[in-house]
Order: structure tokens, then C-alpha cells, then sequence
């Protein structure tokens, strides 16, 4: 029976029904230079992975005698012309009597075999499997009878070529990972504002109730004439057990409280400070300014009741975030961890903080857009009748509507992560030495200003893998919004 329903859709329709990932999938694929895309992030991301392999040289080792050497040539022939297994010829410095200029020259006299998966320095794989397998290498460049630069090396005699590696590691994962964190603040957020648009949130809470408010009449309620039980906290405990959201009543009781002895306490210190600088009338008048405030948010606390709409709490804040010019505001932050001698892995991590901080603003507007729409939908509303949860209704039903622009915008997110650590990585305010990243390697290159592109190309090298990334991130991202867009039949 359904192979002839299968034949009668056949024939009818002259295709097979797809889903909606099947025919972006189909879509997709019509995009060449998106494979190719594709294809090199994955090489570029496996290099990365196994830079210890990769890399002849551990990422810190130094050949201080060595600075700018060119990169080193491998011989495929003997001198006589026969071909060999690859080799390379130790390099000699040594200095020009006329122009005392240091010089590196080959010396063959002694020709070392290039061998491949050979024993060498020992590492961890993965941070914890101890290895010492390499790529490439041989006994001489364990013992230093000769030297392995690919690509040349820096102005410590590092070999640019493993550095490249592993500093792919943190240029390369530093645009997921600040993508992936502003994502997760983008949805969260956009999300709560657009599903709770028009619902208002008490931010204060009085314990008591204010002696100017009416106390409230029988027909609108009993037992609400009381000190206690007439007050803001009262009634929203009232409202939170009859709705069964006590829990998160409760946590957002914490928060407030913990904010406004916070604020109390800032503004204590504060004054303490004031005060112990200031003298005369200008102390009295700060005194009782000082006093004023306190005595406000004590007020606010006992009997006050405020409350506002949460769409506008958190648009607001993104447009106040919005209204800071990023590279000024990561700068900024970057500069005030630089006088801190922070390890580079806790730099890393605050990097990342600093990048997905400035940018989860825009995303959380546009989700909220979207959240807008999709809360009206048939299947949200139904959800809903049937008892669901306000947190299940949302990142179970609404939020996975909006999968689609999602992947989009992180694909096209990464590379302007990538593009922000590398400009502060430049600029000395990023990742710091030892450790290694695309923008710091290339800030060398900067340091012997225009002779250095005559006369030390390769240092260039690292800027290549920017552009690079970002240009296969770009391809990538287009083709997936071709794709993944549900208007496009063909």
C-alpha cells in the first residue's frame, strides 16, 4: 500500500517531500567556494588541534643567536643532480667585517636527512596525553646539529613556523568561544525581554506598607490593611504561592536585596572617602547629601514599591552598550588588565569576557524581534493553555525558531572576533608573550617598519592567516544564510 502512495506522489508531485534541512542542505552545496570554505577552516582547525605534532619546535623555545634567520631551504638533490630524501644544511652565523651586519650561511659539508613521524621533544597532547611524536625531524634536531625553520624566524629566534600553530589555537577559538557566550547572553536576554515585553518587574520591594498609600478596601482584597500584611512584599508573596512561582520570587527577593546593601555599601565607602578629603562647608554639605541618599535607599527598602517593564530594563541597557564605541570600550578594559602580570590563561579567558560583553547587544535585539513574533504563533499560544511553563514555552517552542538565524549570525560573528583579538593582540593589549596569536606574531613584523617587508617578509605570514579565516568565515557564513533562508525554493 505505500509504495503505490509513494508512486502516486511521484507522479503527482514529481519529487520526494524534503524536509526544511534537506533542501537548505541542497542549497548549500550549490555554493563552491562555501565548500571550499568549509574544507580550509577544517584544515586550518586540525593544524591547530595537533600543533605539537605539527610543530618541529615547542612553542617557547628560543635560539637567541638566531634572530630573523630566513627560512631554511630543503634540498630534494645531491650535487650531483640525483634526487634524495630531503635534507637541510646547518646555518652559521657570523658577522660582515665591512658592514657588521649579521649573517647566516649554509654550511653542507654535513647534510641532515629530513625523516617523518620521528621522536623529538616530549609534549601533552590534548593537555594531558604525554607524546613525543612530531611530523618531522630527525636526530640532529633534537641535538641542535642543525635547524628546521620553515617559515623563518622571529626577533627571539623562534621558529614562526610552530608559532603560527600554536597560535592558531587561541585566534581561531577565541572567535567561537566569544560567539558562543554571546550568544548564550544574547538569547537568554533577547529572549526574556521579547516573551515578557508589556509584563512588568518589581525591582523594590518594601517590607512595610507605605503610610501613603490607602490602605486597601475589603472588595479589592482582605487582610491587606495591616503594616505587614498590606505591604509590597506581602502581596507579591501572596501573588508568587497562588501562581506557584514562589522559587523564582524568592531568587529575585535575593537579587534585589543583595543589589540595594551593595549600592548602600558603595555609597558608605564613598562618603567615608569624601569626607576624609573635604572640609568646611563643602564636608557638611556632602555629609547631608550623602545622608540624604542613604536615607532614600533605606526608605526604598522598608516600604517602597517600584517596579518596571523588563523589555525596557534590558533594551535599554544594550543601547546604552551600543552608545560605547567598541574598540574604545576594549581598550579601555584591555588596558586596565595590562597592569596586572595575569598569566596568559587567565587573559585568554578575560579577553574572551571583554569580546562577548561588547558583543551580545545587537543580538539580543534582533532575537527580541523575532520572540516578538513567534510568542503569537498557534503552537506557543497552545502550549501555553496547556499548562507549560513560562522557561519551557520559551526556549522549548519559541527559541528554536529562531535556529536558523542563529547559526547564521555566529558564522558571520566569528571573524569579527577573530578580526578584535588579533587588533588588540597588535596593539600590546591582548595576548601577551610567551603565549602566541595571530595578532602578536604579526605586531613584530611592525617593529622594523618598512625595511622589514624587503628585508623580513616572512613575518608577514601571520597577517596571510587573518585575512585568510576571516575570508573563509565570510564565504561560509553567506552561503549558510542563502541556505538556511526558507524563501529561497531554488
Amino acid at each position: 500500500m505505500s509504495d503505490t502512495h509513494d508512486t502516486n506522489l511521484r507522479e503527482g508531485l514529481g519529487e520526494r517531500s524534503q524536509s526544511y534541512w534537506q533542501k537548505a542542505w541542497m542549497r548549500f552545496r550549490r555554493h563552491p567556494f562555501a565548500r571550499w570554505a568549509g574544507g580550509v577552516l577544517v584544515v586550518l582547525y586540525l593544524l591547530a588541534l595537533f600543533a605539537d605534532f605539527v610543530a618541529p619546535y615547542p612553542e617557547a623555545q628560543s635560539f637567541r643567536k638566531l634572530q630573523f634567520v630566513r627560512p631554511t631551504k630543503i634540498y630534494f638533490k645531491t650535487e650531483d643532480g640525483r634526487w634524495s630524501r630531503p635534507y637541510v644544511c646547518k646555518v652559521e652565523r657570523s658577522r660582515n667585517p665591512r658592514t657588521f651586519k649579521l649573517e647566516f650561511k649554509e654550511n653542507c659539508d654535513e647534510k641532515h636527512t629530513i625523516y617523518f613521524f620521528v621522536r623529538g621533544s616530549k609534549y601533552k597532547f590534548l593537555g594531558f596525553l604525554p607524546m613525543d611524536l612530531h611530523l618531522m625531524g630527525g636526530p640532529w634536531l633534537v641535538e641542535e646539529k642543525a635547524y628546521l625553520f620553515l617559515w623563518g624566524t622571529d626577533d627571539f629566534g623562534r621558529d614562526l613556523f610552530s608559532r603560527i600553530w600554536f597560535g592558531a589555537r587561541i585566534s581561531l577559538t577565541i572567535g567561537i568561544l566569544a560567539s558562543l557566550v554571546a550568544l548564550i547572553l544574547g538569547v537568554t536576554l533577547g529572549g526574556i525581554s521579547g516573551y515578557y515585553a508589556g509584563s512588568r518587574m518589581h525591582i523594590v520591594r518594601g517590607v512595610f506598607r507605605s503610610p501613603f498609600r490607602r490602605p486597601a478596601l475589603p472588595e479589592e482584597g482582605a487582610g491587606e490593611e495591616g503594616w505587614l500584611s498590606g505591604s509590597s512584599l506581602a502581596r507579591g508573596l501572596r501573588e508568587a504561592s497562588r501562581n506557584r512561582q514562589l522559587p523564582g520570587f524568592l531568587l529575585g527577593l535575593i537579587v534585589q536585596y543583595a543589589f540595594w546593601f551593595t549600592a548602600a555599601y558603595v555609597v558608605w565607602i564613598t562618603m567615608q572617602g569624601f569626607l576624609s578629603i573635604s572640609t568646611g562647608l563643602e564636608r557638611y554639605v556632602a555629609a547631608t547629601v550623602f545622608a540624604l541618599l542613604l536615607a532614600y535607599m533605606a526608605w526604598q527598602v522598608l516600604a517602597g514599591e517600584v517596579a518596571i517593564d523588563v523589555d525596557d530594563l534590558i533594551m535599554r541597557s544594550t543601547e546604552i552598550l551600543a552608545a560605547i564605541p567598541g574598540l574604545f570600550l576594549l581598550i579601555i578594559l584591555s588596558g586596565m588588565l595590562a597592569q596586572y602580570d595575569l598569566p596568559s590563561s587567565t587573559r585568554f579567558l578575560l579577553v574572551l569576557v571583554i569580546l562577548s560583553f561588547v558583543g551580545w547587544g545587537g543580538l539580543a535585539r534582533n532575537i527580541r524581534g523575532f520572540v516578538l513574533q513567534l510568542r503569537e504563533m498557534e503552537y506557543a499560544q497552545a502550549a501555553k493553555a496547556l499548562g507549560a511553563g513560562d522557561g519551557r514555552i520559551l526556549f522549548r517552542h519559541i527559541i528554536p525558531g529562531t535556529l536558523g538565524y542563529l547559526i547564521v549570525v555566529v558564522s558571520l560573528a566569528i571573524p569579527g572576533y577573530i578580526l578584535a583579538e588579533s587588533g588588540l593582540s597588535f596593539l600590546g593589549l591582548g595576548i601577551q608573550e610567551p603565549s602566541s596569536s595571530w595578532g602578536l606574531l604579526l605586531s613584530k613584523a611592525q617593529q622594523g617598519g618598512i625595511v622589514a617587508l624587503k628585508s623580513r617578509p616572512w613575518l608577514f605570514l601571520p597577517g596571510f592567516f587573518i585575512f585568510v579565516s576571516i575570508l573563509t568565515y565570510n564565504y561560509l557564513g553567506d552561503a549558510l544564510r542563502d541556505a538556511l533562508d526558507p524563501r529561497a525554493e531554488h
